[in-house]
């Protein structure tokens, strides 16, 4: 038997939608695993130079993660991971490993766990859903971990937003850009951020441009950890002039999004970013995705 799994990239927090926001990108990491004699880690794309093979594979760990729950001892497995999603740039490739394994590996256990306690196993272990609930259901997802569960909402979509993804040739570890953030804010940019969270809200299920424009700003986290990524300014200004309807910092960082209407308004604005992105003495990729409807899924063949 022969399982695969698929996830979509993610960005997460979509400006003020701190630690509970997020939306699936068109852009998949593909998983296939079988049993085997002896584990063996195969790896292409992205981190084929950087990601480990042994036990510690990030993949293999969730798995095993779900194969104690159940009390059972984890099976060798040959493992061929295809990565499209570039690592620690901000557009979920930790939660796309973590969401693939435990599927594979619930998978090889005949399902014992339901979907709905998949998805609170892989927010618990990430610790906050922003990236977990999109990459595991699709679209844009409100989503809060409490003590009963998870609950989200899907947002529905009602305009034909693009979305372009430039990434600059560094990385940029999560913990890095948590750790600088600061212990505690003001009322005063809590209250702004409850507010424009939930004007992003209405204006991505109504299609509200204007609102939708005013709505991606922030006062919790990109302040500071812009101060991580070299012409973040120069950057979104760019994209501004290039026709974004606005631009968001995605997830931790360092890739910079920018919405669009429309795929030749995501390029321009894309090729802008990148060039700004040059003029600061930095390379980077641009990815031009529509949001991803679905979420992970998974391939079971048998022989």
């Amino acid at each position: 038997m022969k399982i695969s799994a698929y996830v979509p990239a993610t960005s997460a927090n979509m400006g003020p939608g701190f630690d509970c926001m997020g939306i699936a990108l068109d852009l998949w990491n593909e998983i296939h695993a079988e049993l085997s004699d002896v584990t063996e880690v195969s790896i292409e794309g992205h981190g084929v130079d950087s990601l480990p093979r042994d036990d510690s594979n990030l993949v293999l760990a969730c798995m095993r993660m779900l194969y104690d729950r159940c009390g059972q001892s984890m099976p060798a497995v040959r493992l061929r991971m295809v990565n499209r999603i570039p690592i620690a740039a901000g557009l979920g490739s930790s939660a796309a490993a973590l969401v693939g394994g435990l599927l594979i590996a619930n998978a090889f256990l005949d399902t014992p766990f339901t979907r709905a306690q998949i998805l609170r196993i892989a927010v618990e272990d990430e610790g906050h859903p922003d990236n977990v609930a999109p990459a595991f259901l699709g679209g844009a997802m409100l989503a809060y971990l409490h003590e009963d569960g998870v609950t989200n909402v899907q947002l529905p979509l009602r305009d034909n937003f693009t979305f372009a993804a430039v990434t600059p040739d560094f990385p940029l570890l999560t913990e890095k850009a948590r750790g600088i953030l600061p212990g505690v804010v003001s009322r005063a940019d809590a209250v702004f951020n409850i507010a424009h969270a939930s004007f992003l809200t209405a204006a991505l299920t109504t299609g509200n441009i204007p609102l939708l424009r005013r709505a991606l700003t922030d006062r919790l986290h990109q302040n500071a950890r812009k101060a991580l990524i070299p012409g973040f300014d120069e950057v979104v200004e760019a994209a501004d002039r290039a026709g974004a309807i606005g631009t968001v910092l995605s997830g931790a960082g360092p890739t910079i999004l920018a919405f669009a209407q429309g795929t030749p308004e995501a390029h321009r604005v894309g090729d802008a970013m990148a060039r700004a992105f040059e003029m600061a003495g930095c390379g980077s990729t641009v990815h031009v995705l529509p949001p991803a409807a679905i979420g992970a899924y998974t391939h079971i063949r048998t022989r």
